[in-house]
């Protein structure tokens, strides 16, 4: 291997004395490690000369008043925007790092109303940029949500439907560690990214491979959000459709004030509770007990062939309906 000429001036700006880096041959490189008897292979070598290329480069960028952002633009990383972009936007964005590299762009997003949904539920609707919101097009997508800039962000999944217009909504359980956000009042501003995940995509290779005619729902406490959501984005229009929805109590099921018109719209909604109260009349159990009981005495819907499925909840519950549909064929 022969060294270029010269140093690499890449881009640099007319009148600024270029910083020369010194070439990867000629850099001290790392002695070759054993690992079990056996020495490090040539490619983690050239990795390493690699990477120490890489650091003079970011020095390069910073002395010809560059930044660490440009560098990260350059590597396909996102950046902050600039104050000028910000204004365009009419938002004031706000930045963390993800931890699988890439940012996380948060912006303010006003409350406009937090009610409450049931016992310990919360219904929250968020008037949400087109930042926030343009990126919602599937039930089953969440936001990440944070009070301030330098706040660790929890994740939300959004109940209302995609492509309705209005505020975003939130089904949340009130706990001590999401209390920033329950007792949010109307007016209040919160931090939000975009709406992030795939969602249920009910149009996806298999299910259409499989001409899916018939579709279970099950949810379990504040899962039930995003399966409100699919329900009412009509993506399942056309299919018959049952939801096993779980709570320990009947003031505990979050949306059931909207149960009547699920059934109108063609969807058969069981209600299910583990510690049902006095006056009940309903199902008892767990949702997965229920599914079970339906098929095995001739009450059940699933035609292995054509039957999809969409499940949120707790990871018990959702283990047990796998099962339940692994012994079905499904």
């Amino acid at each position: 291997l022969k060294s270029t000429a010269a140093p690499p001036y890449h881009l640099l700006p007319s009148g600024v004395t270029p910083l020369p880096l010194p070439h990867p041959l000629a850099m001290p490189h790392p002695r070759p490690a054993c690992v079990g008897g056996r020495r490090r292979a040539p490619v983690v070598t050239a990795l390493a000369a690699l990477a120490a290329v890489s650091a003079g480069l970011a020095a390069l960028l910073t002395a010809v008043g560059g930044s660490a952002d440009v560098f990260a633009a350059a590597r396909g990383w996102g950046t902050r925007p600039t104050g000028a972009q910000s204004k365009i936007a009419g938002r004031r964005p706000r930045v963390s790092r993800r931890g699988w590299g890439d940012d996380v762009t948060f912006f303010d997003a006003s409350v406009a109303s937090n009610v409450e949904a049931g016992d310990g539920l919360r219904l929250i609707s968020i008037d949400a940029p087109p930042e926030v919101s343009g990126a919602f097009k599937r039930g089953g997508q969440f936001v990440q949500a944070k009070p301030k800039p330098d706040a660790k962000p929890s994740f939300y999944a959004i109940s209302s439907p995609p492509g309705e217009k209005g505020p975003l909504e939130f089904l949340i359980k009130e706990a001590e560690s999401n209390e920033w956000l329950t007792s949010l009042d109307r007016g209040d501003v919160t931090l939000l990214s975009e709406a992030m995940g795939r969602g249920f995509n009910v149009s996806c290779a298999s299910w259409s491979d499989a001409d899916v005619s018939q579709v279970g729902l099950y949810a379990t406490g504040t899962g039930v959000a995003p399966i409100r959501s699919v329900i009412e984005s009509g993506a399942l229009k056309g299919k018959a459709v049952r939801l096993y929805v779980g709570a320990r109590t009947e003031s505990n099921l979050g949306f059931a004030d909207r149960y009547e018109a699920w059934r109108k719209a063609g969807v058969e909604v069981v209600p299910v509770l583990s510690k049902a109260e006095g006056g009940w009349s309903g199902r008892q159990g767990y949702v997965q007990d229920a599914l079970q009981q339906d098929e095995e005495r001739g009450d059940g819907f699933v035609l292995p062939a054509r039957h999809g499925a969409l499940l949120c909840g707790q990871k018990e519950m959702v283990a047990a309906v796998r099962s339940v549909y692994e012994g079905l064929g499904v």
